[in-house]
């Protein structure tokens, strides 16, 4: 294929837009529960009758499970992706709850069964690859600076996800994640809450799977 060819098409080969196929599906299953003139409306006046915050983080959270077992399939890569907590070394203490956990096997888990409700791990710390802390809204200053320290005994990779964070406080919120430890940030959209406008980030989400790919299962050493 010509240089040409490719530089028209926008750079996005094939690879490109399978990547961003779970993103477009997200961003579609998510904005229509946040942009929508009924939502907003039932938002601003505070009526009864709204989905709670938490329900719309955890929706949040697990369609952004779904999205990364799709990019890391376990058949492949030997991690698994889900929500829980994390054992320490002596397996007597555990850490805060995890939104994600990225991990090559699990010690029990809660709830679940062939069908489950509910699929809540817990992970022995040498199995853990990295965590996700994932936010339905992120506004500058609100990035939560003591999650990292309590998960840092358990995993140094700790990355933060929002669903959707303010227009024109990236650089603003990129910053303050950084200094509060996590060694990612990435968005899904930004949106205004004044107006029903979002804009999409498909290269945050780009840049998202090639980080995933480059995660690998922790390997004993050997003497």
């Amino acid at each position: 294929m010509s240089k040409e060819l490719v530089k028209k098409e926008g750079g996005k080969g094939i690879g490109d837009r399978l990547d961003l196929a779970p993103y477009h599906k997200i961003c579609t299953e998510l904005w229509e529960w946040r942009i929508g003139d009924f939502i907003r409306g039932m938002e601003g006046e505070r009526k009864e009758g709204k989905i709670l915050a938490f329900v719309r983080g955890l929706h949040f959270s697990a369609q952004l499970i779904y999205a990364i077992r799709e990019l890391i399939p376990e058949e492949t890569t030997g991690l698994k992706v889900d929500w829980g907590h994390l054992l320490d070394k002596s397996g007597r203490y555990c850490s805060r709850e995890c939104d994600i956990i990225i991990h090559k096997g699990r010690h029990a888990r809660w709830n679940g069964n062939d069908k489950p409700i509910m699929n809540f791990k817990f992970v022995k710390q040498e199995n853990v690859v990295a965590v996700i802390s994932c936010k339905s809204y992120l506004k500058s200053g609100n990035v939560d600076k003591k999650y990292v320290g309590y998960l840092k005994p358990f995993v140094k990779k700790i990355w933060l996800f929002a669903e959707c964070c303010e227009p024109k406080q990236v650089t603003a919120l990129t910053r303050q994640a950084q200094q509060a430890g996590y060694q990612n940030f990435w968005y899904v959209y930004e949106w205004s809450r004044d107006t029903d406008s979002h804009d999409p980030n498909e290269g945050g989400w780009q840049d998202f799977a090639k980080k995933l790919r480059k995660l690998k299962p922790k390997t004993k050493n050997r003497r």
